[in-house]
């Protein structure tokens, strides 16, 4: 589950994760790269950590998703470096 924080620090990445409240399945566009987050926010993610802090870039607020509530990931922007 480290490859997405990588993931999510490259560009755009489309998380689909069940909400521990709802229990239904939720999907939104989210990011960890410097571009496409408010830029007073630095922080490192912890690769041991349950949980994973990211930006969802449509709604324009942080999220934290439990990483075993993650059902399924996929890059949709990547920044050219």
């Amino acid at each position: 589950m480290s490859k997405i924080i990588e993931d999510l620090k490259s560009g755009e990445v489309l998380i689909k994760f069940k909400s521990l409240r709802s229990g239904r399945i939720i999907t939104e566009k989210c990011s960890l790269n410097s571009d496409l987050v408010p830029k007073q926010y630095s922080f490192k993610q912890n690769n041991e950590s349950d949980s994973l802090l990211c930006y969802l870039t449509e709604k324009e607020r942080w999220e934290d998703i439990q990483k075993d509530s993650i059902v399924e990931y996929k890059i949709i922007s990547e920044e050219k470096l």
